[in-house]
């Protein structure tokens, strides 16, 4: 009997401990479920049923609330992270017709080049809904048409038919081109990305007549998206308007689906006072275009600009190309200038008679990083660098001399300086084994402002607070009212710091970071990508947006060119049009545009709707629905160093879902169509 009673005791402990380590496990995973769910849906569910199940041994209840506390955390500041949903498909109207199987997806969606529809949701031929578009004046919709076959399929074509009342819309299409890369992830392991980016116009627009894309082609259960552009003009009428989107393979219709455009009775406004640049790499455009001379430079320099302008941004070198200057070594003043070359390489595109008006922001011809605070025998590179002292000297007179003429010329070819930015320095942290670091860039930003009478901007990409251990010592703080453009990465943005700068009147911008802090810039991003950059700029109030690299292609050749060998493509926005010929199509003589170049135009567009909207009395109904996608970004938790952040190694917290994107824009399409009428 006492030996059943021990053994009896026994058994109940183990039988408590092992029950007790279950609860722990089921409640372990409950809670993991519920931090991986966007809404808190499920910590509802477990903690209405907890008791029917469980309530004998352990509340799982106060478990759950436990798990849910944390995400309530301060120190974690996040509450459901959007990061955390699985995005499914998101394409709609997919159609069957013989061997080929269409969708078409929204604008955000970077598809997949082995992604399938599903199958309950595949409909026959023309039995899916029509393709609905809304939109204003001056904007370009945008949408997705995937084709894929479980065989391979030749010579498919594909065009849009529009009504003849809808003639003021311009259409354009383009074949989505995957690029193929490897990365090494945070563990160390290699993984491929396929991502489409290069976007390949079917007719040449450089050239009247001359097609790039007869047909298509598609690989044995392989997708091949296809990209339409539809621009609405001001000489649109509002109201009502009708396409048809064709697929067919040779006299046979595979897809037949109408399309319906209704066009707002608004406009989109002109001019939004936002900095919107991206730097072109001289050099690399020279290699990556064939540029042989000046002849060749300048109408291509032209395309370039135009695309950039017709994209929502401003594009421009600070180095390769500026005056002539003579130099009195004795005394730092010039002997003679000579602004020929800029001005016909510029002078169209500054004066607004290339694009209609003047670029919304431009880097300046200055000497440039690393350059400037070096003439006039100053060095800060050498095994003996200069003091700082000597700055004083002969290279405060150059900085002040180049300055004073370049305000002069601006005045007498009347292009508008306040535009413009001297680039003086680029991301000073790595130029720390100069102990003075921090009061040079001051003495050139005091040197520009004095030698301009404060017209030219100074721009630096830093922080105007701490944010590297390295960085203590150096007196950074000589510097913080001496910039006029604040642009960090978006990792060590912390908005709260940098308000007080832009409430005395300088001016914030962020360039790329990526995940957590903004989505990828290269094409390793999936979701909105660029487009999101102007949804974190108006929640947290910037002035501008800056992408370090346009063209920083990789070469020419063909086992070094950015569409075949190109790595993860930071830094390329522009395609080069003389390379096309790698991808096995003519070549052209102007620039290829990008998925992400068109994310840039979109997240542009969706910044003036919000322009748009708060001149109407609606600005918080438009914090509301970006505070409700972007919950976070940038480092606005203040984490130090920035890969503290909680979600580091993680996508950020904002929506992913491109649906989400495409319906959101829909409603702010109709809430200002509400407001002006028909």
């Amino acid at each position: 009997m006492r030996l059943s009673r021990k053994s009896f005791s026994i058994g109940l402990f183990l039988g408590f401990i092992v029950g007790a380590f279950s609860v722990v496990i089921i409640a372990a995973g409950a809670g993991a479920l519920i931090l991986r769910d966007p809404h808190g849906n499920l910590a509802k569910v477990v903690l209405s049923k907890a008791h029917y199940f469980l309530g004998p041994l352990v509340s799982v209840k106060h478990l759950a609330l436990n798990a849910v506390s944390k995400l309530k955390d301060p120190e974690l500041k996040l509450k459901y992270p959007l990061s955390f949903q699985k995005v499914l498909f998101s394409g709609s109207r997919i159609e069957k017709s013989g061997n080929l199987v269409s969708w078409i997806e929204p604008f955000s969606a970077r598809v997949k080049e082995d992604e399938e529809p599903p199958r309950h949701e595949i409909r026959d031929f023309e039995k899916s809904r029509p393709i609905s578009l809304i939109g204003l004046k001056r904007e370009t919709l945008t949408f997705q048409l995937v084709l894929r076959s479980r065989y391979s399929l030749d010579n498919l074509h594909v065009k849009i038919d529009p009504s003849p009342e809808a003639a003021c819309l311009r259409f354009h299409r383009f074949k989505e081109v995957y690029l193929k890369v490897m990365v090494k992830g945070y563990d160390g392991s290699l993984k491929k990305i396929v991502s489409p980016d290069p976007l390949i116009p079917f007719t040449d627009p450089y050239s009247s007549g001359h097609r790039l894309i007869e047909g298509i082609s598609l690989s044995k259960g392989k997708n091949q998206p296809v990209w339409f552009d539809v621009y609405i003009s001001d000489t649109c009428r509002t109201g009502n308007y009708t396409a048809t989107l064709k697929v067919r393979e040779g006299a046979r219709i595979l897809r037949n689906t109408p399309i319906q455009i209704h066009i707002v009775n608004a406009s989109l406004p002109r001019h939004v006072n936002f900095d919107r640049w991206m730097q072109l790499y001289m050099g690399r455009f020279f290699n990556g275009e064939y540029i042989q001379n000046d002849q060749m430079l300048k109408p291509m320099l032209e395309k370039y600009f135009v695309m950039a302008h017709n994209y929502g941004f401003a594009a421009s070198g600070c180095l390769t190309i500026g005056p002539n200057i003579q130099w009195d070594q004795n005394t730092g003043h010039i002997s003679s200038i000579d602004w020929t070359k800029y001005d016909t390489m510029f002078g169209e595109y500054l004066s607004g008679t290339l694009t209609g008006s003047s670029p919304n922001t431009w880097c300046l011809p200055t000497l440039g990083p690393y350059v400037e605070g070096t003439v006039g025998g100053f060095t800060y590179m050498t095994a003996t660098p200069s003091v700082i002292s000597d700055w004083n000297k002969l290279p405060r007179q150059i900085a002040q001399e180049e300055s004073r003429s370049i305000v002069r010329h601006w005045r007498e070819k009347g292009w508008p300086l306040k535009n413009a930015f001297a680039y003086v320095w680029d991301e000073p942290l790595h130029q720390l084994y100069y102990p003075d670091i921090y009061q040079l860039i001051a003495n050139i930003a005091d040197a520009i402002h004095e030698g301009s009478n404060n017209k030219i901007r100074v721009m630096l990409t830093d922080d105007p607070y701490i944010w590297d251990r390295h960085e203590a010592g150096h007196h950074k703080s000589l510097m913080y009212d001496k910039i006029d453009i604040w642009s960090p990465s978006s990792d060590t943005y912390i908005p709260n710091k940098i308000w007080p700068y832009q409430r005395d009147g300088k001016r914030a911008w962020f360039y790329q970071g990526g995940p957590p802090f903004t989505p990828a810039s290269d094409i390793t991003g999936t979701g909105p990508g660029l487009r999101m950059w102007f949804w974190t700029a108006w929640k947290y109030k910037l002035n501008g947006l800056f992408y370090w690299a346009s063209d920083f292609w990789s070469g020419n050749a063909i086992d070094n060119n950015p569409y075949t060998h190109g790595g993860t493509e930071d830094g390329v926005i522009f395609y080069p049009g003389h390379q096309l010929h790698f991808l096995g199509f003519p070549d052209i003589n102007g620039p290829v545009p990008s998925i992400r170049m068109a994310q840039w135009r979109r997240g542009y567009d969706d910044y003036r709707y919000f322009v748009l909207l708060k001149e109407k009395g609606k600005k918080e109904e438009v914090n509301n629905l970006v505070n409700e996608m972007v919950p976070h970004a940038l480092n606005d938790g203040g984490y130090f160093p920035y890969w503290r952040n909680p979600l580091w190694h993680r996508p950020g917290d904002w929506n992913h879902d491109p649906k989400a994107w495409h319906l959101d824009r829909v409603i702010l399409a109709k809430e200002i169509e509400k407001i002006v009428g028909n």
